[in-house]
């Protein structure tokens, strides 16, 4: 019979009962006694109410694939402090004939009379960890009122000195105050993030230290800021809560039990200057759920950047498209590729003049039909690209939200993590569609002489149109020195 030897402490600091080495000396006597052989010991140093652990994932698998007879461990809740958990155990040792015994003796499901004390041991360590989280959070809850700061990371423009918020004695406060001046100048959260960027500041992420912090800095990190009410010296605490022991997910607080000190540490912000951003902010939120949709350009995601591949954005004072890049980072990432509008509309109207002149061509039968089918092909790969990058960004996603389960990551690196990965997917999706409705509006040999009346109808008007970019135009790339190049749908046709 070979042996799984389950060992769990929560941390390292537990006492030596309950060591990783006293656990094992224990399940190695038993085996010798039983004349068992042991196939592997599996181990974590975590809490049981998760069933995040690396040790139980490999024994969980091991077991699923019957690599073994028997799972031992010191007590039940040794394997868990999770009812639903341990049931899941139990379900796949009973389904694959593998016996479950603890060595406290009161778990044994090969014997009958064990087996109806399972559920109550496992509902007794499960309560057992709520009541000790319970007591946890009463603790928190008394330093919360007291004034002590208990988040991991302060907030930027702060330092952390025994539990109290310190004004720390560089840029960082000075970049506070101007964010705060700015937007009450009206500078909006991107405007405001481009120029931070453009003035090489370190993002908030990157003064704390994180990994793989960014670079650049987000409308999103601006508006925590502009919100944060301990810039103004208060502590307001407990806005956040895991759903219970077991699942770790967080939930927002009802504002009535937010736990608020006044007056807790020196102010970066005057209170004047917060309830001003506040009210702010409240009026410009009331006013972006009324409002109707900013009306689409017509040249909106079908001009790109040919540097850096980003969409262009009509930016109205130009009468024309920049560099998205440049449009929320500046010189930093990209420049500016700026590119009036009327000049795109002369451009293509022009070309597309000569293509009607040039239908008489005797090869355009076949030229056309050599494009339609070039962009075919090049349409299935970047259909092929884009599904590839959407199965990545979910990754990103899952990968995520299981960090943040095992608090990995925090609450507010998760929500901006998410809106970023959900922002790439939405544009994926965008860009998906569009290649589609291209693939099914495609040129073919059937419809050559509707090609002439079409072009002849639209250019009787001699206004570009929508409809006509949908149906002649699959991108345009706009080089820095105002060159552009067009991509047809079909490739324009010289005159012999």
């Amino acid at each position: 019979m070979k042996v799984a030897g389950y060992i769990r402490v929560s941390t390292n600091k537990e006492g030596q009962k309950e060591s990783p080495e006293n656990q094992k000396a224990m399940i190695l006597d038993f085996i010798a006694e039983e004349n068992f052989d042991l196939h592997d010991f599996y181990t974590d140093v975590q809490t049981g109410t998760t069933d995040k652990r690396d040790g139980l994932k490999r024994l969980i698998h091991d077991a699923e694939n019957k690599a073994f007879d028997v799972i031992v461990a010191k007590e039940l809740s040794r394997l868990g402090r999770n009812v639903e958990l341990l049931y899941q155990l139990k379900r796949i040792a009973e389904t694959k004939g593998i016996r479950l015994i603890t060595l406290d003796g009161k778990v044994d499901t090969q014997d009958f009379t064990k087996q109806v004390m399972f559920g109550l041991y496992a509902w007794i360590y499960e309560n057992e960890s709520q009541r000790i989280s319970d007591r946890i959070k009463a603790v928190y809850l008394t330093k919360y009122k007291s004034g002590k700061f208990m988040g991991s990371i302060p907030p930027y423009g702060y330092s952390l000195r025994e539990g109290k918020l310190v004004i720390k004695d560089d840029y960082t406060v000075e970049v506070v105050r101007d964010i705060y001046n700015k937007y009450l100048q009206g500078w909006g959260h991107d405007k405001i993030a481009s120029y931070l960027t453009e003035k090489d500041i370190p993002t908030p992420s990157r003064v704390a230290g994180k990994n793989n912090a960014s670079l650049y800095w987000q409308g999103s990190s601006i508006k925590t800021i502009l919100q944060n009410p301990h810039y103004v010296g208060n502590l307001v605490q407990g806005r956040e809560t895991s759903l219970n022991v077991t699942n770790k997910a967080r939930k927002a607080n009802s504002s009535k039990d937010w736990v608020t000190v006044t007056d807790t540490h020196q102010p970066i912000i005057s209170k004047e200057m917060f309830e001003q951003v506040q009210s702010l902010l409240a009026s410009k939120a009331r006013r972006g759920r009324g409002k109707t949709k900013a009306s689409k350009h017509l040249f909106t995601n079908i001009t790109y950047c040919s540097d850096c591949g980003k969409a262009m954005w009509y930016r109205a004072n130009r009468r024309g498209y920049i560099c998205g890049n440049y449009a929320k980072y500046g010189n930093k990432i990209c420049t500016s590729h700026a590119i009036k509008e009327q000049y795109l509309i002369e451009t293509i109207l022009a070309d597309l003049k000569n293509m009607y002149d040039s239908l008489n061509h005797p090869n355009l039968e076949e030229n056309i039909i050599s494009k339609i089918q070039t962009s075919m092909n090049n349409n299935k790969k970047k259909l092929s690209h884009i599904n590839n990058q959407i199965e990545n960004q979910m990754k990103i996603k899952r990968n995520a939200l299981q960090k943040f389960v095992i608090e990995d990551i925090s609450k507010e690196d998760y929500d901006e993590l998410v809106v970023m990965v959900q922002d790439k997917l939405t544009q994926l999706e965008v860009e998906k569609l569009d290649i589609k409705k291209n693939m099914a509006e495609n040129l073919s040999r059937d419809n050559v002489s509707a090609i002439k009346e079409q072009l002849k109808k639209f250019l009787n008007f001699n206004t570009l149109t929508t409809e006509m970019l949908l149906r002649f135009v699959e991108k345009i790339d706009v080089l820095e020195n105002k060159n552009i190049k067009i991509h047809y749908k079909f490739a324009p046709v010289k005159k012999p």
